[in-house]
């Protein structure tokens, strides 16, 4: 009696265990199914913060009819319950998520990424932002994704000269996966995680971490959906707008600039605090909370008062002030041990920057300028790319905002040049000053 054909499964499963690119590969996709899964969860979890602290709906709109004394206490009850997280999170690594990420594959500390502080963070995470917190949700998804895929690659039995390989891009995948889920972004995630977390590309590495950042992009489209933004049709004008987009590149340099030098003195200003380190968070809640009062504006991710400033809802005076408002508030709010990202404020000061100034320029030059949402558009990608130093991932994100090839130059270009001009400065990038 011969012997019993072998069933696919353990064909595939045989493939699997020896063919190590097709394992590494497998194991990405996982990595971006469970990093997907958890924005999902962090999404959801800063929507209902939010519900609870303001109700449900745009948080500019519940926030203008909510009397002062609220909107004071919303953020300094957030710090209160940040501070009863403290205890779980390890003071040595209570800092920016993308930064822990950097830090653990190049420093020559090489600590290990946290999974238990990482979703602890997730948590905190949420409190700060839905109490209106001026944070992103970057952070702590690449953060929480990069503990995930450190957690698969040390699921494989590998040689010792093999892990580091393994482990970086195991790493990368789950960066790029965060990244992807929360901008639906997934050839933007791969960018990022090529571009600042492990500052190097090629086919090998680049392959799995594309599939994790597509299946994160993939879950977070089907339980969010597939807009984080609704951004209308823009067009050029007429040539000379290369030379107004050259001057908005100066001031983003200025505000990027600005941000990353304010963001450092305020976390050291909080660092030489003479308070224990629990009242921090709720002293930053409650000056957010005094800026609350006057801009509601700026309450959270600004995701709204971004649609609202794309559609040229705001007068260009209102969008000046939220400029200075959000360096301020977003410092405050990380400097203060807050947690959350620097992405999405990123894209509010773009597009409020952005707007007022094409306002003004428009109203100079109506004939041979378009209109202020397209300067708005172009400013977020550049005071992204400008404060991360990655204007490859700014243009790539922004293009998957827009789906338009019209703006990719303006952006790229505006990028570039802004991006230069912070290097010239000697500006650090935020992940350096972050941390």
């Amino acid at each position: 009696m011969g012997a019993a054909p072998p069933r696919p499964v353990f064909n595939y499963l045989r493939i699997l265990r020896e063919d190590r690119d097709i394992l590494v590969s497998f194991l990405a996709i996982l990595v971006g199914l469970a990093t997907g899964f958890s924005v999902v969860l962090f999404v959801w979890m800063i929507q209902a913060v939010q519900t609870l602290m303001l109700g449900p709906g745009d948080p500019v709109l519940l926030a203008e009819g909510r009397p002062w004394w609220q909107l004071l206490l919303l953020p300094t009850a957030g710090g209160c319950l940040v501070a009863l997280l403290f205890p779980y999170i390890p003071h040595s690594i209570r800092t920016y998520g993308v930064s822990e990420v950097i830090d653990a594959l190049h420093s020559e500390r090489k600590h290990p990424l946290s999974p238990r502080a990482a979703f602890f963070k997730l948590g905190a995470s949420s409190i700060t932002i839905g109490s209106g917190g001026a944070l992103g949700r970057e952070g702590p998804s690449v953060e929480v994704g990069a503990v995930i895929g450190d957690w698969f690659s040390r699921l494989l039995h590998i040689p010792a000269g093999m892990q580091r390989e393994i482990k970086v891009i195991m790493i990368g995948s789950g960066a790029a996966a965060g990244i992807a889920a929360v901008f639906n972004s997934p050839f933007g995630g791969v960018a990022f995680a090529m571009e600042v977390i492990l500052s190097e590309m090629h086919l090998r590495i680049s392959s799995p971490i594309f599939l994790a950042s597509a299946t994160g992009a993939i879950v977070s489209t089907t339980f969010i959906g597939p807009e984080v933004v609704h951004v209308p049709s823009y067009h050029f004008v007429s040539l000379w707008e290369f030379g107004t987009y050259a001057g908005l590149a100066l001031v983003v340099a200025a505000v990027g600039t600005g941000f990353t030098n304010l963001l450092s003195a305020t976390r050291r200003g909080f660092d030489v605090l003479p308070v224990p380190e629990w009242l921090k968070p709720i002293i930053g809640g409650s000056i957010v909370g005094a800026f609350l009062i006057f801009f509601p504006h700026v309450y959270g991710t600004g995701t709204e008062a971004v649609a609202h400033t794309l559609n040229e809802e705001f007068p260009w005076q209102i969008l000046l002030v939220l400029v200075f408002v959000k360096i301020i508030v977003t410092a405050v709010s990380l400097g203060s041990r807050g947690f959350g990202g620097l992405f999405g404020p990123a894209l509010f000061m773009g597009a409020v920057t952005g707007g007022a100034y094409g306002a003004l320029v428009h109203k100079l030059l109506p004939a041979v300028t378009g209109s202020s949402g397209a300067y708005a558009v172009v400013g977020m990608g550049a005071v992204l790319g400008t404060i991360a130093q990655a204007p490859i991932t700014a243009t790539i994100i922004i293009f998957d905002f827009t789906h338009d090839y019209r703006m990719i130059l303006p952006v790229a270009v505006v990028t570039l040049i802004s991006t230069f001009l912070s290097e010239k400065t000697r500006t650090k990038s935020i992940y350096r000053v972050s941390g």
